[in-house]
């Protein structure tokens, strides 16, 4: 299922797009706002990256709001707000208000044996992030050693999903 936004609301709507070929012409209708519109299957759409092999972020907002889940890429992830006009790579649509635009930052790199190391560090944001209920100091880059890792973005909770076997066992 691929996700697309109303240019109008910035409302989602999903479609399959495995029923669809490239270049077909699909028309949407928003049920939020009304508005009608149109996309073009094309290559980008239907090789978009979902590629979890690196891990992912799974956004819980509350027990009514929606599950998101976002690959991680290497190098930063930067999680935040949705808002137009912010450059982050990982957007959560959320009603949360204390969750900044730019939030927190998931960090991907590899050491010098080739293993990935997955760091999380604040952006800084307003209210600060909390991983595993630690508030993580300015300019504190904290590495992540398990699997799951939950943090607390304002109100909205996240967890870090690594791939398995990507971290030491103590």
């Amino acid at each position: 299922m691929k996700k697309i936004v109303c240019p109008r609301c910035d409302n989602f709507l999903s479609f399959d797009e495995t029923r669809y070929t490239e270049g077909q012409a699909l028309r949407f209708h928003c049920p939020h706002c009304g508005r009608k519109f149109g996309i073009r299957i094309t290559k980008k759409i239907m090789e978009e990256n979902n590629d979890f092999s690196l891990g992912s972020v799974v956004i819980l907002e509350n027990q009514f709001g929606f599950r998101q889940e976002f690959p991680l890429q290497m190098g930063d992830n930067i999680i935040g707000r949705r808002s137009k006009g912010t450059e982050v790579q990982i957007a959560v649509l959320t009603s949360d208000p204390s969750m900044d635009r730019q939030h927190t930052v998931v960090n991907l790199k590899e050491d010098k044996n080739g293993k990935v190391v997955y760091t999380i560090r604040d952006f800084p944001s307003l209210v600060g992030t909390f991983l595993e209920q630690e508030i993580i100091g300015k300019n504190q880059r904290v590495v992540l050693r398990k699997e799951s890792s939950f943090a607390t973005l304002g109100a909205t909770t996240i967890i870090v999903r690594l791939p398995e076997g990507a971290f030491d066992e103590e």
